[in-house]
């Protein structure tokens, strides 16, 4: 079968979800919406019909027969686009924002739950990057025990593009949210409360506080302890940040040449003071058919075919924006905050 895509949404992943439509041979793109301008060069570039391209993503929604909406439209007209695509019968795979606030998150789980036969999934690429399914999959086979601590440390210079000038908390509102869903795909938990705070350096180019730094509790006991900014000056880490996973067995770093090592736990008798000359075990990385938006496109394909369940649900996806959510109360009031 020929699923029929729907893309709302043509800035900088608008266009990288354009490219993957057209060549993927297992859809066809049955209607675009985005701005006139984008529309026109979309035309050119893609050969697209005048009949399926729209400014206005209401009428797209209306007038497209889509089996999958893909929603990477500006986060404020997620909501208002999420209902109109599943009252029109369609499956949804959402780009983040998932929601402009938690009560918004919430009314999208009613809204949902009114339409229980349709899809509705998160495009949380990180997860489909074959160092993190290294990570996964090695915690899984229990090759450092079980997971007790966790340390992130992020690291990139500001980048203003689009809404991002404008935000109060660039890095939570923005970035965190890959973080945090890294942390709950790591260790299988989820997020009991934080107590988090934010910063603006003298030197960044954000109005808003671009460091963020939380003390984070997860289930069981797990304790999270993330570093990062968006203003950073001289050594960068990848996007996925710096990691260290410890259970009682070792730990498993993640570096930012995206090498996952694992370092075995000995006991020593003595002090050791040449402490970088410990010899970890690079992990081989898993062979992915798909990798990044592609796994995730693939995946809710497969779930309509077969009736399945997306891994990162709506319903999931939701507790990871919960931990943002929490991350912001708790900047706002100075108190740890417990997350949804």
């Amino acid at each position: 079968m020929k699923h029929r895509v729907l893309l709302l949404g043509l800035g900088f992943w608008g266009r990288n979800w354009m490219k993957l439509i057209h060549e993927t041979d297992r859809c066809e793109l049955s209607g675009v919406a985005g701005a006139e301008g984008e529309l026109v060069q979309m035309q050119k570039e893609y050969g697209l019909p005048e009949e399926i391209c729209f400014t206005d993503f209401r009428e797209a929604i209306e007038k497209t027969q889509a089996d999958i909406a893909v929603m990477v439209i500006p986060g404020v007209l997620h909501y208002e686009a999420d209902k109109l695509a599943l009252e029109h019968g369609m499956n949804v795979i959402t780009e983040k924002p998932l929601a402009m606030n938690l009560e918004q998150a919430e009314k999208l789980l009613t809204l949902k739950a009114q339409h229980p036969t349709q899809k509705f999934m998160a495009s949380q690429n990180y997860r489909w990057r074959p160092h993190n399914q290294a990570i996964r999959n090695a915690i899984r086979d229990g090759m450092i025990g079980d997971v007790e601590t966790v340390m992130v440390n992020f690291r990139k210079q500001e980048d203003l593009q689009g809404y991002r000038a404008g935000l109060e908390q660039p890095l939570l509102q923005d970035v965190c949210i890959h973080h945090f869903d890294l942390i709950r795909f790591f260790t299988g938990k989820n997020c009991k409360d934080m107590v988090c705070r934010s910063y603006h350096p003298s030197w960044s180019i954000f109005e808003g506080r671009p460091n963020t730094e939380a003390l984070i509790t997860m289930d069981d006991g797990v304790q999270v302890t993330y570093t990062g900014s968006w203003a950073a000056r001289g050594r960068e880490t990848s996007w996925d940040g710096d990691f260290v996973i410890t259970g009682s067995k070792g730990c498993l770093t993640l570096d930012a040449n995206d090498d996952v090592w694992f370092y075995d736990f000995h006991k020593n008798d003595a002090v050791v003071m040449a402490s970088g000359a410990q010899q970890g075990v690079k992990l081989e990385k898993p062979t992915m058919q798909h990798t990044e938006m592609a796994y995730g496109f693939h995946m809710m394909m497969d779930c309509i075919e077969n009736d399945q369940t997306p891994e990162t649900t709506l319903e999931d996806n939701f507790k990871s924006y919960a931990m943002v959510c929490a991350g912001l109360a708790s900047v706002e009031s100075g108190k740890r905050e417990a997350c949804k």
